[in-house]
């Protein structure tokens, strides 16, 4: 097990200053509950891994704390978030309120800022629908993301 803990640990150093090397600005850990974490390789996060539980610091402030299990990729990216173009039926704005109509109930809808940090969690209803409220967010930039995609909007 230590063997295993010293080899993952010495991966994710030289993945971390071959990623920095060729231009990669952000880690970025994707978690199997849906969440999303991306931080600066300019803060210099420090990664360890101990009793099979992962955990990402920086400045002594914990990013990311999840089991091995919980993590479902890492990658190194030269943008703070990815963003796909959306293959179902976009998102519908009207008066301040973001609709989703053909979700997967069960699934939700999260609600990113550009630098990372979720502002919202959304469950999709029975029907496949959800209704956001805009307003309640403030004014800016922000990530929404489904189960399937992720688009940019603008609240203003």
């Amino acid at each position: 097990m230590k063997k295993l803990k010293f080899l993952f640990t010495l991966l994710v150093l030289l993945v971390a200053t071959s990623a920095s090397a060729e231009g990669m600005k952000y880690v970025v850990f994707d978690l199997r509950d849906g969440t999303q974490t991306v931080i600066a390789l300019q803060d210099k996060p420090v990664i360890t891994c101990q009793s099979g539980e992962l955990k990402v610091t920086v400045a002594g402030e914990e990013k990311v704390s999840a089991s091995l299990g919980d993590v479902a990729k890492y990658y190194f990216s030269e943008t703070p978030l990815s963003i796909f173009e959306m293959t179902e039926e976009k998102p519908r704005i009207e008066m301040g309120h973001l609709y989703v109509t053909r979700g997967k109930a069960g699934d939700a809808v999260r609600i990113y800022t550009t630098d990372g940090q979720m502002v919202g969690t959304y469950p999709i209803t029975a029907n496949g629908t959800t209704d956001i409220d805009l307003t309640t967010l403030g004014k800016g930039l922000f990530i929404v993301r489904t189960a399937k995609a992720s688009i940019k909007i603008l609240n203003q």
